[in-house]
């Protein structure tokens, strides 16, 4: 390309295709953060440290194949709405090796966020040297929104999809036979799990800003990447699912699309001057955008139908806070309100403006293409961070790039800096660490419980969970089937829910009297869900008024007084009568007795 000017401003002098001179930084500092990285991470290997949730689920389809042998079953086979063949294939490993123990699962997670710290040190190193690249390794390891995808057995799809996805950037060469590979990756980073769908973006944009490469070169590209798209859709079509998911995720590959003409559009050597005046109005066009911003937001608080407007500044924020937050949110400041989404939307844009000029250059323009690729597929999903773990890759390598810009490497207040950041990242990580050890210890106690009250086997027991865990203390910990089944062989007639408690672990008061089910927590902060038809939970009680349904038990309401929280479920039907019930309050599930 002729120009020098890209999307985010002028590209910085490089020749195509050179290569950052490895003088990597000190080997005795890369050890010291990879080991302090482990050290955050030790919980995974605790001894006490077992499953959760759908850890369960994943475990007794990997009980139904005979290990690595059954292997090419799970690419005829898709999982619930997915199709992820190539993360059943990491999973039947370890369990050829190591049956269902699950410090073994955990080390292959940390195993696999390892390797990704390490693609991206390669990265960050060839876009803004050494020394930058160990800053970024270090704040992407130990970034507080990952430590769910590292803890978390059933994350391990987030992982492995990074891993591919990142090495196919890293492959990426003008030469067909890199081009080869770099799809192939990119294919089997799809085959690991479907967010990856818009890396081409990524690809792209690294080839066009970072190494400038030639029109023909871009569209030969895209053409193995949309080949390698072609090949999952056909073996997604052929697993049974839908080839591009279903309808409602039309509007994501639509907007994928627009990505992808955009960057073809700029990339053409004619749109030189419409980048340039773009580039020299940046200003007006930021506040343009904040003043955009101001009046969806006042049209999301005034208009009541706007609910699709207010979850959109929801996913913004959730994503928002959570990639630049310090400290992990998750216990402090949720369920996260929809404005906070609008107040980061408009700091962003204020931020943008106000650092255009440290921040100009073809290496922010290609962070800033990385993380709209990686966010899109994930836009509407809140329900944890660990949608979030690509996104904190070019999050890492552009504070990593502003750290050392702004202060000289070798200077005392650098290391003092990231002496302190490492020492807090680490804290925090820790800390989620003894949450998801809590969490597994929980769902192993509350599984003996019920089988002790349901008798040998559960046989022809309906449990009822009255209140149930689903992210105590910010960690996936729900009651499933399949945990009562491994882990105190009990297979019980039915189990169900009346309310899940989402964000924390409140004392619940409860008494079951004359055909009424009573529940009363005195600081309700939120979270609460129940459900028409006790299946799918998607009403939330209010904390501002009464919460009033009818399902399969009879009437049902919520009702808030103050800080408090009133539940009245009335028993109409004679099944009732045969139901063991359970609480879960204040972090343990406990049997309900009648009468009480």
């Amino acid at each position: 390309m002729s120009d020098t000017h890209a999307v985010g401003g002028p590209l910085e002098q490089a020749r195509p295709g050179a290569r950052v001179r490895r003088s990597a930084a000190p080997a005795r500092m890369a050890a010291f953060v990879f080991l302090v990285v482990a050290a955050s991470y030790l919980s995974a290997a605790a001894a006490g440290f077992g499953f959760v949730s759908d850890d369960f689920m994943i475990l007794q389809r990997l009980a139904r194949t005979p290990g690595v042998q059954g292997a090419l079953a799970f690419f005829s086979q898709p999982y619930y709405d997915y199709y992820r063949p190539l993360g059943f294939l990491s999973f039947a490993v370890d369990w050829s090796f190591w049956r269902d123990w699950p410090a073994a699962y955990h080390l292959t997670s940390l195993a696999l966020h390892a390797a990704n710290m390490w693609l991206v040190w390669a990265l960050a190193t060839r876009l803004a040297g050494p020394a930058a690249g160990l800053v970024a390794a270090a704040i992407f390891g130990l970034h507080p929104a990952n430590h769910e995808a590292v803890y978390w057995m059933s994350a391990r799809f987030d992982l492995l999809a990074a891993c591919l996805a990142l090495g196919s950037l890293l492959l990426l060469q003008g030469r067909s036979l890199r081009c080869a590979a770099c799809a192939l990756l990119y294919l089997a980073a799809l085959l690991s799990k479907e967010s990856a769908v818009a890396f081409p973006v990524v690809v792209f944009a690294y080839a066009w800003l970072i190494r400038r490469e030639s029109l023909a070169v871009l569209l030969r590209v895209l053409g193995w990447m949309g080949g390698a798209a072609l090949v999952y859709t056909f073996l997604r079509q052929a697993s049974g699912l839908p080839p591009a998911g279903g309808a409602s995720r039309l509007p994501k590959l639509l907007a994928f699309a627009v990505l992808l003409g955009l960057q073809l559009a700029l990339a053409h050597p004619g749109s030189a001057g419409v980048r340039r005046w773009m580039w020299d109005r940046r200003r007006p066009l930021a506040a343009a955008a904040a003043s955009a911003l101001g009046a969806l937001g006042i049209l999301a608080a005034a208009w009541p139908p706007a609910a699709a407007l207010r979850g959109a500044f929801a996913s913004l924020g959730f994503a928002a806070i959570h990639l630049v937050s310090p400290v992990s949110p998750d216990r402090w400041l949720t369920p996260l309100p929809w404005w906070i989404g609008l107040a980061g939307g408009a700091a962003a844009v204020g931020m943008i403006g106000a650092a255009s000029r440290m921040a100009s250059g073809a290496v922010p323009a290609f962070l800033a293409w990385f993380l709209a690729a990686a966010l899109l597929p994930v836009s509407s999903m809140t329900e944890g961070p660990r949608y979030l773990y690509l996104a904190s890759v070019p999050v890492a390598i552009f504070a990593a790039r502003i750290l050392i810009t702004v202060l000289r490497r070798d200077s005392v207040p650098v290391r003092v800096l990231g002496a302190v950041l490492i020492a807090a990242l680490g804290g925090q990580i820790a800390a989620r660490g003894r949450d998801w050890v809590w969490a597994s210890g929980m769902t192993a106690e509350a599984a003996a419980a019920i089988a002790q009250a349901a008798g040998p086997g559960c046989r022809g027991a309906r449990i009822v969970l009255a209140t149930a865990p689903v992210r105590p203390r910010g960690v996936h910990a729900n009651l499933n089937h399949e945990a009562l089944e491994s882990l105190a062989g009990c297979a019980p007639e039915g189990l169900s829910t009346l309310v899940r408690t989402a964000y924390d672990t409140p004392t619940i008061d409860a008494s079951l009297r004359e055909g009424v089910l009573t529940l009363r927590t005195r600081r309700y902060a939120g979270g609460f869900l129940t459900s028409t038809d006790l299946r799918h939970f998607v009403v939330a009680i209010d904390k501002a008024g009464p919460t009033r349904l009818t399902n399969p038990l009879g009437p049902f309401e919520a009702v808030p007084d103050g800080s408090s929280l009133t539940i009245r479920q009335a028993l109409s039907g004679d099944d009732a009568r045969h139901f063991i019930w359970f609480v879960f309050s204040g972090g343990e599930l406990r049997v309900l007795t009648p009468g009480r």
